[in-house]
């Protein structure tokens, strides 16, 4: 196992024996995180509650997350979930960059493309897909991005003009001039990294607080 996967290990392991302590900070359990990464499942599993959002265990290109949550109810509402071959990606350069191409499901919702890195099948990325998005609550919503995967400044100032009215965006980058969003600490790195992004109470952001405002 790598370094990264035994911190990983460790830090799922302890979100999980502490889920029940985190879940009694939050007046609600009932909520929707929209992610353009595995975020919204930690924060999830760190309260111990069932994913009520269809981004739980995949990832988005920058460009394909803000075309996404730029007009969500229609992806998640009137488009059906299929797939292609991972050669057939307009990204798959940038996901060749990582040896685990080819492993994983490349999902498509008309003109959007998904990385469902964390399924086995079609058929259980599907099933998940449609359980999940019958989940998602739009009156207590969180609709999250972060400077991964190919993201410009630009695209996270577009972001910030959505309208939803909770929305984080988290980058390591000083792009302090971007009104609303949180710029973590992390040294010698170019963009944020699985194990950046808060949850719980902590330093870096209260998302107990953040749940019991939405």
């Amino acid at each position: 196992m790598t370094l990264n996967g035994v911190l990983l290990w460790i830090r799922n392991s302890y979100i999980r024996t502490t889920s029940k302590i985190r879940k009694q900070k939050i007046n609600k359990t009932d909520f929707t995180i929209i992610s353009n990464n595995c975020w919204s499942g930690i924060i999830y599993e760190s309260y111990g509650l069932p994913k009520q959002s269809p981004t739980v265990g995949m990832f988005f290109m920058a460009e394909e997350y803000l075309k996404f949550v730029s007009n969500l109810k229609y992806y998640v509402e009137d488009c059906e979930l299929c797939f292609i071959d991972p050669e057939q990606s307009r990204h798959k350069e940038f996901y060749k960059k990582n040896k685990k191409f080819g492993t994983y499901l490349i999902g498509r919702l008309d003109d959007v493309e998904i990385a469902m890195l964390h399924f086995h099948s079609k058929e259980e990325a599907t099933l998940k897909w449609k359980r999940r998005c019958e989940r998602i609550n739009w009156e207590h919503m969180i609709v999250k991005m972060n400077d991964q995967n190919g993201c410009k400044k630009e695209y996270a100032e577009q972001f910030m003009k959505l309208p939803f009215e909770n929305k984080l965006f988290f980058t390591v980058k000083n792009w302090s001039d971007i009104k609303g969003i949180t710029i973590l600490n992390s040294k010698n790195k170019d963009c944020c990294g699985m194990f950046d992004e808060p949850f719980g109470s902590s330093k870096k952001m209260n998302i107990n607080q953040l749940i019991n405002k939405i």
